[in-house]
């Protein structure tokens, strides 16, 4: 009996390490932008998400915003990766102490539900504090 517990154990746990669900976005980020950065998800006749590997390349705008008709976030893990973009398009690795994942959420506005993820992102606060509660205080 304690043989088949052990190995309906090990079988529960390679189950739970086999799923690899996670966000895997890769921002690229103007550079020297600081504040807020919004993606929305399921936007009419916004662009679809490119592809690099396994990972969706959001463009993120001046502004902080990205409108994508890509239907829905990924849920899970955060495997993200964040660079800076200069004017040449050559990409810096933005450390993970300048980034905050804020959160999700969403709207439905006359029948069209959109979701959103959003970050905070700074190169002149970089901290742990930063990466945990952003820029609040």
């Amino acid at each position: 009996m304690k043989r088949l517990a052990l190995i309906a154990f090990v079988i529960l746990l390679a189950g739970c390490g086999s799923n690899n669900r996670g966000t895997y976005d890769l921002f690229l980020i103007p550079e020297h932008y600081e504040g807020i950065i919004r993606v929305t998800y399921n936007v009419p006749n916004a662009p679809l998400l490119s592809k690099e590997g396994k990972y969706d390349v959001i463009p993120v705008g001046d502004k902080g915003r990205y409108d994508t008709s890509t239907p829905m976030f990924d849920a899970g893990t955060v495997i993200n990766r964040y660079y800076y973009v200069n004017r040449e398009g050559k990409r810096m690795d933005i450390d993970p102490s300048c980034i905050n994942v804020r959160g999700t959420g969403g709207t439905d506005i006359d029948g069209v539900r959109t979701h959103f993820t959003e970050i905070e992102v700074t190169s002149t606060a970089c901290s742990d504090r930063f990466k945990f509660k952003g820029s609040a205080p």
